[in-house]
């Protein structure tokens, strides 16, 4: 009689177990599947993105191409602007030092 009980009781820890499990499993079916609701559009969005980008930067790197030659072609005018702008970049922070030496000194007095 006692291993008749021993082995109803097993049955029964088994089909606990099992019970339990299954109702663990159609929660994980049901979280995954929720969370792919959600995921999903993300996933298309950055795709969206990546291929935006990507148009992009093929765009860009035609624009620098244009640039590298409109540089090779006109780079002594490109130069001579540049050198002009440096030039008064330059002569302003020498005004700017002389300046401020100016009101140090009189500040100093």
């Amino acid at each position: 009689m006692y291993g008749k009980l021993l082995c109803m009781e097993t049955l029964i820890h088994a089909d606990i177990f099992f019970f339990i499990t299954s109702i663990f499993v159609v929660l994980l079916i049901i979280t995954f599947g929720v969370s792919m609701y959600y995921i999903i559009p993300i996933f298309r969005d950055l795709r969206h993105l990546s291929e935006v980008a990507r148009k992009e930067g093929d765009k860009l790197v035609g624009d620098i191409d244009e640039l590298r030659g409109a540089v090779k072609e006109e780079g002594t005018k490109i130069k001579t602007i540049f050198d002009y702008f440096i030039g008064l970049f330059i002569k302003r922070q020498k005004i700017n030092k002389k300046k401020k030496a100016g009101i140090k000194k009189d500040s100093n007095q």
